[in-house]
């Protein structure tokens, strides 16, 4: 269901690109956003165990000539759970900066864009139990990021932005590598100066 939506919202938008003239902004300006939105986890295991959750993502970009240039921090996950025979307090979370490059088409008071960027993600697990000594793992991970969006001007410097964005962040702490990256859902408002 949800590749489903995914196809159809890159079918959309290539229509829509398709049918209008693309002018690009010849303006140096910076882009102040920041969205809140659905996480998912790509490991089905760690997926059982934490469930889905949010994430916080605040940016910052240059764009000029429909070129983007940015920064951002995905931040805000963290889930709780209980893990394996004996059912243990567990918990996960994931976060760090990301840098981005991207195009963003100029069709008035819509501007759709693509994006590709660059991740370096810290993720911390522990779980409690009276067996292992906390059998905490973290680290931090490396790995590229890909997204596409709408930013909606409905009055001149303010926007609506709307943002997909997916990555994988395999891991391997111990014996066995997981995935812990997934598809990011967005949605909030910017500011563009």
């Amino acid at each position: 269901m949800k590749r489903h939506t995914i196809i159809i919202f890159l079918v959309l938008s290539v229509i829509v690109l398709l049918n209008y003239n693309l002018e690009a902004s010849d303006k140096l300006g910076f882009d102040l956003s920041c969205t809140f939105g659905l996480r998912t986890l790509n490991n089905a295991d760690l997926k059982e165990v934490y469930h889905n959750g949010t994430n916080f993502y605040p940016s910052l970009s240059l764009n000029w000539h429909g070129l983007i240039v940015g920064l951002a921090y995905e931040a805000g996950f963290k889930r709780n759970g209980l893990i394996g025979i004996y059912q243990e307090p567990a918990s996960l979370s994931v976060s760090g900066p990301e840098f981005f490059l991207g195009y963003e088409f100029n069709l008035g008071p819509i501007a759709p864009y693509l994006k590709a960027g660059y991740g370096l993600y810290s993720y911390n697990q522990k779980i409690t139990s009276e067996y292992l000594e906390d059998y905490p793992v973290k680290g931090t991970q490396g790995t590229l990021m890909f997204g596409g969006g709408l930013k909606i001007f409905p009055v001149n410097r303010l926007f609506i932005a709307a943002e997909v964005r997916y990555n994988q962040i395999k891991v391997k702490p111990y014996e066995v590598e997981v995935d812990v990256g997934g598809l990011r859902l967005n949605g909030g408002l910017g500011f563009r100066f």
